[in-house]
């Protein structure tokens, strides 16, 4: 009998060792097992370690900061990035920011407060004649000669195109009286006096372009942006991803918007261009040919029936110089043209233009690329770019129609999320226009009004006497407005449109007024609980009716996705666990069976039960910690390998998770230590009941002979 714990505990290892060895196919069997679990365990907990820290350094740096506030009286949770449902959601209004800035500033640990509103307008969209029309007039303006003959001869060049195209919507609809109204339109603008009195400047006539030509071609489908209302200058020192890709910051005390980078090359480019990129990225992104891929089959026959949107935007010589370089690449027409100039240049170049867009596998890239040197720069790439201004229109909460003009300050993106549509997807405008839109009124705009008002005679009726007021003496007795006396000549005072409200505002509205939420930035996001409930109490004891939720909860679905992953994640590891503790535990039973003489004689010579049952957990615990060991070594190379190449993100909601277009794993000790241990000694408790039976066998059992 051992006479102390330590020899007793060294034979028991020294005999589990022997043991393994000599039923090492069961101990590799059952170490694989274990390895393989810790090497998920591994792997899977680092990357959803990974996924979670990215994803908060995206939703933190981009848009919502470490908590955000919103009223506690909304109907809706606040879901920075969406909701579970489309549509505008209700998350009440602070109608004042002043009070409650002032009071989460004062908790320790916040470092800022940025007011923000979340909406959604209406972008309306005009044509490609329309777009031209307009730049004839800025040429006009100018009295260019060589600028207006450019546009004119634009001009011209699309107006046969227009015809052609209305001779083949007769073809198929000859009973159309519509059809028979443009053709004479069309036949009055191709007109030579028409076209001379243009160039020189005649309003009249610019308007019969723009009100009955342009219309002919219709009108692109009006887009919906989502925009973000906010001081610009507070946001961007706050939020480190914001960057400006083309134009300027939207400055300080000025109205004007600030175009997502990826609204406007997925909804206001050239849809050519826009087919042409989908086509390179999604090939480059998953390694599929055009042929394999159900999507790039789809996009590539749209893009061969795009050739209208090359040719809306050329004149005549842009029009001749293609197709001159088309029959260079080696792409030509049937027919020849009979002259320069003519109008069977757009039949040769329609016909060129169809077989340069049909694209393969073999011509594609090639393509793509010629297209960009070729054909981009004598179309318009994008339909708004900084510098122009757009009609910005939203319902008020009120249920009315707002309309804004904006003025195209920058193109922004977030570094690192560049192709994400949920961090893309959100426009930026001054908080001041945000509340025009929301359907709050300015100091200025009430200015107006009110002069406006005593200019028409318009006063205020109480409730109490509005009878009195509208058929009583005071009625009869009220002077009336009389129309000003001076003459007018005709022609003398241009119709003029005066904005209601003024491009410039001062800076002190930001900080009060409306706001349907703040972001709140701190100093260190590891005091974010204890922050968030002394800010709950702070708000409760001065009676201000406001909620505070983490990045998390504020990014609504996108932010439980860490959770699903988890979930998903341990329940995958579980599965595995149960199965692989389900064949360790059998093969142990079986071992036991096969082993029953050899424990017989430990028994018969002085083991107690105790030893054997020390003895069967010792020889899971070691295999399960070499075995576990050799899989968190295994997975620590993979991680090693993923950290240097990175995992690429397949789709663009993946990036966003992943901030960036690859995860570039890291390695973790506290995970790679416990990992195997926690495999081990969940395998080594599972053995248990193994254990025991074997301690169970009588001697006399043991050493009976098989008959």
């Amino acid at each position: 009998m051992l006479q102390s714990f330590p020899d007793k505990v060294r034979l028991v290892v020294q005999v589990a060792f022997r043991n393994l060895w000599l039923y090492r196919l069961k101990t590799i069997v059952v170490g694989v097992l274990l390895g393989f679990g810790s090497f998920l365990a591994v792997i899977g907990l680092t990357l959803l370690r990974d996924v979670e820290h990215s994803m908060r350094e995206s939703i933190i740096g981009s848009v919502a900061g470490h908590l955000q506030l919103y009223s506690a009286k909304a109907k809706d949770e606040l879901a920075i990035f969406g909701g579970s449902f489309m549509g505008r959601s209700d998350i009440g209004v602070l109608e004042n920011i002043v009070p409650i800035r002032e009071v989460a500033l004062s908790v320790p640990g916040v470092k800022a407060f940025i007011p923000m509103g979340l909406d959604m307008g209406l972008l309306g969209r005009g044509n490609e004649l329309d777009d031209g029309l307009d730049a004839l007039r800025a040429a006009l303006k100018l009295k260019d000669p060589d600028l207006i003959a450019d546009r004119m001869e634009w001009l011209r060049f699309q107006l046969e195109q227009q015809q052609r195209e209305l001779n083949e919507r007769r073809r198929l609809s000859p009973q159309n009286r519509e059809f028979d109204q443009q053709g004479l339109d069309l036949a009055t603008a191709s007109e030579a006096g028409f076209l001379k009195a243009v160039a020189q400047g005649d309003e009249g006539k610019l308007q019969f372009l723009e009100t009955k030509i342009a219309p002919i071609s219709g009108e692109k489908q009006p887009i919906y942006l989502s925009y973000l209302g906010t001081d610009i200058t507070s946001y961007q020192q706050n939020f480190p991803k914001f960057r400006v890709v083309e134009g300027e910051v939207l400055p300080p005390g000025k109205r004007g918007i600030m175009l997502s980078r990826k609204v406007r090359e997925e909804q206001l480019k050239n849809i050519v261009a826009r087919i042409f990129d989908r086509l390179y990225k999604r090939t480059q992104r998953t390694g599929l040919s055009l042929a394999k891929d159900d999507e790039s089959r789809r996009l590539a026959m749209d893009l061969k029936k795009q050739q209208a949107q090359i040719l809306a935007y050329l004149d005549r010589d842009a029009a001749q110089k293609l197709h001159q370089e088309l029959e260079a690449l080696g792409i030509k027409a049937t027919a020849t043209a009979s002259q320069p100039g003519s109008s069977d240049l757009i039949a040769l170049l329609t016909e060129q233009l169809k077989d340069f867009l049909e694209v393969t596998d073999s011509n594609f890239v090639e393509r793509y690329r010629w297209f960009y040197e070729h054909i981009a720069p004598h179309i318009k790439l994008y339909e708004i770019s900084p510098g122009e201004t757009i009609l910005l229109r939203s319902y008020t909460r009120s249920g009315y129609l707002k309309s804004l003009p904006l003025k195209i300050y920058g193109v922004y993106t977030f570094d690192g999320l560049e192709d994400s549509d949920l961090a893309g997807a959100t426009n930026i405008l001054d908080l001041v226009s945000f509340r025009e839109l929301y359907g709050q009124m300015t100091e200025a705009s009430r200015q107006e009004l009110a002069a406006m008002r005593q200019q028409v005679g318009i006063r205020e009726l109480s409730a109490e006497s509005v009878e009195d007021d509208l058929f009583g003496e005071a009625a009869s007795a009220a002077p009336v407005p009389q129309p000003s006396k001076r003459p007018v000549e005709a022609g003398t005072e241009p119709l003029q449109m005066k904005p209601l409200i003024p491009d410039l505002f001062d800076v002190s509205e930001l900080a009060q007024g409306l706001a349907l939420n703040a972001a709140l930035k701190l100093e260190s996001i590891d005091a974010l609980p204890r922050i968030q409930k002394q800010l709950e109490e702070a708000f409760a004891a001065k009676g201000l009716a406001v909620k505070v939720v983490d990045w998390q909860k504020a990014s609504g679905l996108v932010g439980q996705f860490v959770n699903i992953v988890r979930l998903v994640l341990l329940f995958a590891l579980g599965v595995i666990g149960v199965v692989a503790l389900v064949i360790i535990n059998n093969s142990i039973i079986v071992g036991t069976l096969h082993r029953i003489r050899e424990i017989g004689t430990m028994r018969a010579i002085g083991a107690q039960k105790s030893f054997v049952v020390s003895l069967f957990l010792a020889e899971t615990a070691i295999t399960g910690l070499l075995g576990a060991s050799a899989g968190a070594v295994c997975g620590l190379g993979l991680l090693l390998v993923l950290g240097k190449v990175g995992i690429p993100a397949t789709a663009d909601v993946v990036t966003f998770l992943f901030s960036g277009p690859r995860l570039y794993p890291h390695v973790y000790a506290d995970i790679l230590v416990l990992s195997p241990i926690c495999v081990a000694v969940v395998a080594t408790l599972a053995s248990v009941y193994a254990a025991r039976h074997a301690a169970h066998i009588s001697p006399a059992e043991a050493m009976q002979e098989k008959e």
